[in-house]
């Protein structure tokens, strides 16, 4: 049951990265269009065309959404192989990565939601909302499934003294022949003096 809870997060792990990085992708050619229609009809444009803000933003963000993508998958592929054993402490550092970086994501694009011009508002509540969904998702995992080894020892152990509480303990003695002739044998047995009086008539009287 842990096993499969474990996989069915990774998995949605990957699917709500690659989605992720889908809006963002999509996002950023919409964002696009829309400076260039509102460049053509104002000289002064003071809003941001893009829903990270700045290049260093914009590329933190794709950092965070392909590389997330590469790590999910071998993560997941990973738990496939090793299936119950406990999480390495490689894959405990990604996934408090992964928490960290989708979480300063999820903030930098609510951060930037007011400067936003309307026409991508639905890509940047979607995108945030995706990031923190995925930085839950990690913490899940981490929480969770890092001990699987221990819990099934544990659930191991529980059954072992169930099954030991149950146990009924029985004595068998063996009695051999040679104990059997020797209980029978009649220098074993108790001595009883019998004396034997023989009585004589008297035919004299």
């Amino acid at each position: 049951m842990g096993l499969a809870a474990c996989i069915c997060t990774k998995i949605l792990q990957l699917i709500s990265i690659v989605v992720a990085l889908i809006v963002k992708r999509l996002s950023d050619k919409h964002s696009e269009r829309v400076y260039v229609s509102n460049q053509k009809q104002s000289r002064e444009w003071r809003l941001l065309n893009s829903i990270s803000g700045t290049k260093e933003g914009d590329d933190f963000s794709t950092l965070t959404f392909v590389g997330f993508t590469f790590i999910s998958s071998v993560l997941l592929l990973t738990r496939i192989i090793k299936r119950n054993s406990n999480y390495d402490t490689c894959e405990i550092i990604l996934l408090c990565f992964g928490c960290l970086f989708f979480t300063i994501e999820g903030l930098l694009i609510l951060f930037t939601v007011e400067q936003l011009p309307e026409q991508i508002l639905t890509y940047a509540y979607s995108l945030g909302a995706l990031s923190f969904l995925c930085a839950a998702l990690f913490a899940v995992d981490l929480l969770l499934f890092k001990n699987l080894l221990k819990s099934k020892n544990a659930a191991a152990q529980t059954d072992y003294q169930l099954k030991e509480s149950s146990t009924v303990t029985m004595k068998v003695f063996n009695v051999s022949n040679a104990d059997k002739s020797n209980c029978c044998n009649s220098s074993n047995l108790p001595k009883f003096n019998v004396r034997n009086e023989q009585s004589v008539l008297r035919t004299d009287l």
